[in-house]
């Protein structure tokens, strides 16, 4: 029988080379002393679910043993005296955009570490569509230089979509992404695609599913709203797990099939707290086995990763809604680890695994006081011990922002067909509570020749421009997203081709805020009256700054503040977050790109946005 060899992975992190098993054994034994112990620590075990006193006893980067507890060691150890607290694996986030949160992974690791979180496995696709292999080496770069785990996924597609339905700068084939397993962080392929593009058996897909499959490594995958026949058929085809799921009819379903669900909160979008709550219930009801459940932050912007916190606040929303607590640490460490296949290493605290550990004052609060990571302790005391400076990313990451000529209200008007005083349109719309993006038909007036929106009744104009090759093509309709009262707003982070996404209740303010954009290199801009009230410069790739995330947030509160007072937004919550994925035409039903309207479910086609006379919504 003829068996094929699959591809062994390097990954990060050290290996167990013959000295360091026989440093481990020795330690274990009692035959040479540890590097580190925690002692008498109430031990949060993952894998037995309980919670029981130890002494955790490292070496090097790993675990040697772990004892009753009270020890006694020598002088030279280095002893923690836990005094009772809870000992936990460190948190691991398992589908993160590192981009989002528009700091650089240095600010990300001093943000996230104090709060548990010792490793993140990120798609860099954010970065990747914009300035391609060379943007997310140079993300990667940088997080070698941190102390927070940065594990590679590999994404799953770059574009996300055709090229007829949006313009992106990056490109990545599937020999590509084999060069990209080569990377040592690399873990598994991500999925942030539309599941369509699974059920129509699209071969650049498929080819990417055998090429994980070939290296043994986990293939990740978004099934909104499938069901029956289509989410068999999906899991079929060899993605394991989603991340977007929005009830918890479709988490069940889910986990009965076998996929793995990937809890991500989405408020006024996905999944709330009162899901939580629900499936709460139904674990408890039903028995249901929970094996399969892990929870991300997936994207989460600087204000929120400063005041909300990381996994810690997600954990904590788990345990109020219901859940126990030792389960729900299980999502965030074991269960995580399991799904992305470093559960040797990782995800719980026994002999041999690496020694990333979190000690809590408080297990159900989420109360973080120390985090080590490979033996070494990056934080306690109030106090963090990474890196103080971030990298300064190269000149060529910056000033990509590409227009053709300077923006103005004529380039971002529509004009109907015929010269009528009313015209009916297709507004794309994000209804709060639902995941589907939808198309209603509304009449709007014409002026002089213009389809102009409505802000009176929450109707604003839409415009997403071309931005990586100077082409000119500028996708034009309207939506009922922010409900501008006035001016307009402009920003470069709008997934996932990341082009110019002008929001406004007039064209003129939106030329404005796009133009001034362009010359801070991307972000956020307001423009209100012919004037800029507010903006937020993200000059790395139109997606990220280089200050200090205390300085970010603060920006990104001010242009919440002149949304809501001086635009006169509806700002419901996550509202910029909400816009971001206006865009993207990978969720259902629909997106709304350069090319213009999409819908984005079974059809993937492009819609017109002016109805002519007779016409309907498709």
């Amino acid at each position: 029988m003829a068996y094929r060899i699959v591809p062994k992975l390097c990954r990060p992190g050290d290996g167990y080379s013959k000295m360091k098993r026989r440093n481990l054994i020795d330690v274990a034994l009692g035959v040479e002393p540890p590097d580190l112990v925690v002692r008498s620590a109430m031990l949060v075990n993952v894998i037995s679910r309980e919670l029981h006193p130890a002494d955790i006893l490292v070496k090097g980067s790993r675990i040697a043993a772990v004892l009753e507890a009270g020890g006694a060691y020598g002088r030279d150890v280095h002893v923690i005296e836990a005094e009772g607290r809870f000992a936990a694996p460190g948190f691991i986030d398992p589908h993160v955009h590192l981009e989002s949160s528009m700091i650089t992974v240095a600010e990300y690791a001093r943000a996230v570490i104090p709060r548990g979180t010792t490793m993140v496995a990120a798609d860099p696709h954010e970065i990747g569509n914009v300035l391609g292999l060379p943007g997310m080496k140079a993300l990667f770069d940088e997080a070698g230089t941190v102390p927070l785990r940065v594990r590679l996924r590999v994404p799953g597609r770059i574009p996300a979509v055709p090229a007829w339905m949006e313009t992106s700068n990056g490109e990545l084939s599937v020999a590509d992404t084999r060069a990209m397993f080569e990377w040592p962080e690399a873990l598994c392929l991500a999925g942030d695609i539309n599941p369509n593009l699974v059920l129509r058996q699209d071969r650049e897909q498929l080819d990417k599913f055998e090429l994980a499959d070939e290296l043994g490594v986990t293939i990740s995958g978004q099934s909104p709203g499938l069901s029956g026949r289509a989410l068999s058929a999906f899991v079929a085809a060899g993605p394991e797990d989603s991340h977007v799921a929005s009830s918890v009819d479709e988490i069940v379903e889910n986990t009965r099939v076998g996929m793995r669900t990937v809890l991500a909160l989405r408020p006024s979008r996905r999944l709330e707290a009162a899901h939580m709550a629900e499936l709460a219930r139904r674990v408890a009801e039903d028995r249901l086995d929970t094996r399969l459940f892990q929870v991300c932050t997936d994207d989460i912007h600087a204000h929120d990763l400063l005041h909300e916190g990381h996994l810690d606040h997600r954990l904590r929303a788990l345990i109020e809604a219901g859940f126990d607590p030792v389960e729900v640490f299980q999502f965030a460490t074991f269960n995580a680890a399991q799904g992305l296949r470093v559960d040797r290493d990782y995800g719980s605290l026994g002999p041999g695994k690496m020694a990333d550990i979190v000690l809590l004052d408080d297990l159900r609060a989420v109360t973080v006081s120390t985090t080590i990571i490979a033996g070494k302790i990056v934080y306690a005391d109030g106090e963090y011990r990474g890196p103080g400076q971030s990298m300064s990313y190269p000149d060529w990451t910056k000033s990509t922002i590409r227009y053709a000529e300077p923006l103005t209200a004529a380039d971002l008007s529509l004009r109907p067909p015929n010269n009528t005083h009313t015209a009916t349109v297709r507004c794309i719309e994000a209804p709060a509570g639902r995941g589907k993006k939808t198309a209603k038909e509304i009449e709007l007036p014409v002026r002089d020749g213009v389809i102009v929106p409505a802000p009176e009744r929450g109707i604003n104009a839409l415009a997403v421009v071309e931005r990586h090759k100077a082409s000119g093509e500028i996708g034009r309709g309207f939506a009922s997203s922010l409900k501008l009262r006035r001016g307009a707003i402009a920003c470069s982070v709008n997934h996932d081709a990341h082009n110019v996404m002008l929001l406004g209740a007039n064209h003129s303010d939106m030329a404005l805020a796009g133009n001034r954009l362009a010359e801070i290199g991307g972000g956020y801009v307001l423009a209100c009256d012919g004037e800029i009230v507010a903006e937020l410069a993200l000059p790395v790739a139109g997606l990220m700054s280089e200050a200090g995330i205390e300085e970010v947030a603060s920006d990104l509160r001010s242009l919440e503040d002149a949304l809501n007072g001086v635009l006169g937004a509806d700002l419901s919550d996550k509202a910029l977050i909400n816009m971001n994925f206006l865009s993207l035409p990978n969720i259902p039903d629909y997106g709304f790109t350069n090319k213009g309207l999409v819908a984005s479910d079974k059809r993937m086609q492009l819609v017109e946005t002016v109805i002519e006379e007779g016409g309907r919504v498709i």
